[in-house]
């Protein structure tokens, strides 16, 4: 009997078949993924279809796996009807998907793999699934040449305007469920720890306000047009003051090539949540100021990066930026190309990433 992927997400772009086309590749971080999944599927003879094709058509002819961005509205109709869940992953921090972080080991212990952060490890190894780290997706591993240092701007921040819980005013409506979230936020809190992970939005927030004032620092994405939830109106202010607007996916590194350094912020701190973030600047080769994964060099070697965690506050970091030199800069650009061209990197190469998924399927006895 013949093998089919059944690729399970809620994104909008898994329906359809819609995130296996090769324009899917540059519609934003990470999904180069599903781009290689479907070309590596094929090269080596496996139908993939997403969730909702596969309910469509049956497929009842073939052995059906389940590999799962989460879960979906049709996750557990589709393992219902005999697909086999063999695997589950999440790129996102458990305050943004709160609700699954709570109940892994129900949502994610079915599969009989797991491709998680590394702090969900504890949960996860109470039930039978066979847990592995998640290494984010990385699609490029060639850097763009760093441009002559002192033609470079100062700052860069590139993020979306958006906490742990919903935010909008915009109608009654809206408010309702804006001030229901907020409040289930602070209730999941109470009751699980990995819900209280510090929430690294309050420091980006901070570090906007203080640059503000400062030449040459630039804010980019999503959201910076509307009222920062939980501040008051003088950081709107701030960040009015240094907004140039969205970026296309397709040109972010261009962009912050431009750039001397980037605050590179994760949404928080939580062991093994590393994501495109710091990669981004090793790949414009701009100047990472990291602050997330409290385990981040188990990840990415230490002299590749500016570890905000060193500094008792943005003035202190200012202080160190007028310290550092273009030979220092030469050095950690020089250790964020090597990285990228080495064998721990290959870990986050998506080709591999993919590549591994691909051979259990296809080694799987049934």
């Amino acid at each position: 009997m013949s093998k089919i992927i059944v690729y399970d997400t809620d994104h909008p772009g898994g329906v359809r078949n819609i995130c296996f086309a090769e324009s899917y590749a540059t519609q934003g971080p990470g999904h180069g993924f599903t781009v290689e999944l479907a070309e590596k599927a094929r090269i080596q003879g496996l139908e993939i279809v997403t969730g909702d094709v596969f309910l469509k058509n049956g497929y009842s002819n073939k052995t059906a796996f389940c590999v799962t961005d989460m879960r979906s509205i049709r996750t557990n109709l589709l393992l219902r009807k005999g697909v086999i869940p063999m695997f589950c992953f999440l790129t996102e921090s458990p305050i943004i998907a709160r609700d699954f972080y709570i109940d892994i080991e129900k949502y994610a212990g079915r599969f009989i793999h797991n491709i998680q952060f590394r702090g969900t490890a504890p949960r996860l190894g109470k039930t039978p699934t066979h847990f592995s780290v998640m290494y984010y997706p990385i699609d490029q591993r060639i850097p763009i040449p760093p441009q002559n240092w002192n033609d470079k701007k100062f700052l860069i921040l590139v993020n979306r305007n958006k906490r742990m819980f919903r935010s909008d005013h915009s109608n009654l409506k809206g408010y309702l469920l804006s001030i229901s979230s907020y409040f289930k936020s602070e209730i999941q809190k109470i009751i699980d720890p990995w819900i209280r992970s510090r929430e690294i939005y309050k420091d980006r927030i901070e570090a906007i306000r203080y640059f503000s004032t400062k030449n040459q620092f630039d804010l980019y994405g999503q959201g910076w047009n509307n009222k920062i939830p939980g501040f008051s109106v003088r950081y709107h202010h701030a960040a009015k003051l240094v907004y140039k607007g969205e970026i296309e996916p397709d040109r972010k590194l261009r962009v912050m090539n431009n750039y001397k350094f980037s605050l590179c912020f994760e949404n928080c701190a939580f062991p093994g949540y590393v994501t495109e973030k710091i990669f981004d600047c090793f790949l414009s080769s701009c100047i990472p100021i990291y602050f997330g994964a409290p385990d981040i060099t188990d990840f990415v070697p230490a002299d590749t990066f500016i570890d905000f965690r060193r500094f008792k506050s943005l003035g202190q970091l200012e202080v160190y930026f007028k310290s550092f030199t273009e030979d220092d800069a030469t050095r950690m650009l020089e250790n964020a190309k090597n990285f990228l061209s080495s064998q721990e990197f290959d870990k986050f190469y998506t080709p591999n990433v993919v590549d591994s998924i691909i051979n259990r399927i296809i080694n799987y006895q049934v």
